[in-house]
């Protein structure tokens, strides 16, 4: 596409995108662009035509009408946390920023759901949510900035998914608008809901491929009264592996099981510059444990158990934190990896692959081998209980290994995984980066398929090029 300063067409769109949201909120300036045309996704940075900041779902049914008539891409945009390059506007146009629908609009607590707009930050509604005893346990580790809208659009996760499970789980009703400027509702606010075909779960996941999701209904759970972190380490990884499959067989379920490699804790730790419990180099992975119950009987009785089948498995100290503080201690290595992997002119891959739990240890050992054999480096950690790992390529931005090698090194991980009943993506979507892998694992007629349907809702193509599909 043009630049906007050439192309007539884009100059008579700007004229009517400000008829519709005042020329305050239709942006063109170089500099105010700059932040929206990247992400978190690695150092990507797209350069784009209109930045529009639209106020309710009238004023983007009205823009995206608009667009569609001029066949101008649109890129929805939230808060920015995606490391896929989902909102990444990689073929110009326009970037539809949803930051100002940012009111939670109800909170039933008889009915037990929230409704909120979708550029409403996922903090705020989980705090929100909390002071009325109620819980939202879907909370992405991007949680402080990510906007609830994002997250169903790209089905997030969270640390809590191995107990709670993913976004979509609690999305009951959703307010979509499409390309065509209609607006409506996928379903309905109820517990139970066998009423013609189900476009709630289509939209869920969908990365904005077929319209923008400017409504959600959450349906939430009652408020955890107590809870408690287990942190353990492991001489040997394939222990620390055996000892997260005793857990799932004991028939508990953990609010989070998170377990950190080798590469991960130690490059972590020499990031912190701290002294920490268990980070000897002989130490070989940490094992995170938190569980949340309904009273203080309960919690003991599987804190106890816990503890009884992690010493099975090692002989290390197990530390348990009860107090907020000394939860935020044990979790201090495992919440700043990222922040480690980004140190030092230090890039990052995420490759958030789901496995089967009972491939895990032979997952991050094959990938370890892969890696040690390609000269990339590996850092290995994640939601070890419901087999969502981060395999992080990482390397120094004056030594990257050249395009060839690592999109080698990378389809031999994806293919690796897939071939043992894995999946491209657990929590994180496919996006722009994970796009090309999509023929691994499915295909041409469900990959068509998929075509086809976005080709229903979006005929012209507008929403969200160059991703997924």
């Amino acid at each position: 596409m043009t630049s906007i300063q050439s192309d007539a067409r884009l100059q008579q769109v700007i004229g009517l995108l400000e008829t519709v949201c005042g020329c305050s909120y239709v942006i063109t300036g170089e500099e105010d662009l700059r932040a929206y045309g990247s992400d978190e996704t690695q150092d990507l940075y797209f350069p784009f035509d209109i930045l529009v900041k639209p106020a309710d779902e009238k004023e983007i049914g009205e823009l995206l009408r608009i667009c569609n008539r001029y066949r101008i891409p649109v890129t929805p945009r939230g808060g920015g946390s995606g490391v896929t390059g989902g909102a990444l506007p990689v073929q110009k146009g326009v970037v539809l920023s949803t930051e100002r629908l940012n009111k939670i609009i109800t909170i039933n607590e008889t009915d037990r759901y929230v409704i909120a707009e979708c550029g409403v930050i996922t903090q705020e509604l989980c705090e929100a949510v909390e002071e009325k005893g109620l819980f939202f346990p879907v909370a992405p580790t991007s949680r402080a900035f990510s906007f609830v809208g994002g997250n169903v659009a790209e089905n997030a996760g969270s640390m809590y998914s191995c107990k709670y499970g993913t976004t979509s789980r609690y999305v009951i009703n959703l307010q979509v608008v499409l390309p065509n400027g209609e607006i409506f509702w996928t379903g309905a606010n109820v517990e139970k809901n066998a009423t013609g075909l189900d476009l709630t779960r289509l939209f869920v996941g969908s990365e904005g491929l077929l319209g923008v999701i400017t409504k959600v209904v959450f349906r939430l759970l009652p408020k955890p009264r107590v809870s408690a972190l287990m942190l353990t380490g492991f001489d040997d990884l394939a222990m620390a592996c055996e000892a997260v499959i005793a857990i799932r067989r004991s028939g508990l379920s953990p609010a989070a099981a998170e377990l950190i490699g080798h590469s991960a804790l130690q490059l972590t730790r020499a990031y912190l510059k701290e002294s920490f419990p268990l980070t000897a180099d002989r130490i070989k992975a940490h094992l995170l444990i938190e569980l949340n119950a309904a009273d203080e009987n309960r919690l003991a009785f599987e804190t106890e158990t816990v503890a009884q089948l992690l010493g099975e498995y090692t002989q290390d100290e197990i530390f348990l934190g009860s107090s907020s503080p000394e939860k935020e201690r044990l979790w201090m290595i495992r919440r700043n990896i990222g922040n480690a992997l980004k140190s030092e002119n230090r890039l990052y891959r995420d490759i958030d692959v789901c496995i089967p739990l009972s491939f895990v240890y032979r997952y991050i050992s094959g990938v370890e081998e892969i890696c040690k054999r390609e000269g990339v480096a590996v850092a290995c950690f994640g939601h070890v209980l419901d087999g969502n790992l981060h395999t992080m390529l990482h390397w120094e931005k004056a030594s990257f290994p050249g395009e060839d090698h690592f999109a080698a090194v990378l389809h031999e991980i994806y293919d690796f995984a897939i071939s043992n009943g894995g999946v491209i993506s657990g929590e994180h979507g496919i996006g722009y980066l994970q796009k090309e892998f999509m023929p691994l694992q499915f295909p041409a007629s469900s990959l068509r398929l998929m075509k086809e349907i976005k080709t229903v809702f979006d005929p012209e193509g507008i929403m969200n090029p160059g991703k997924v599909l």
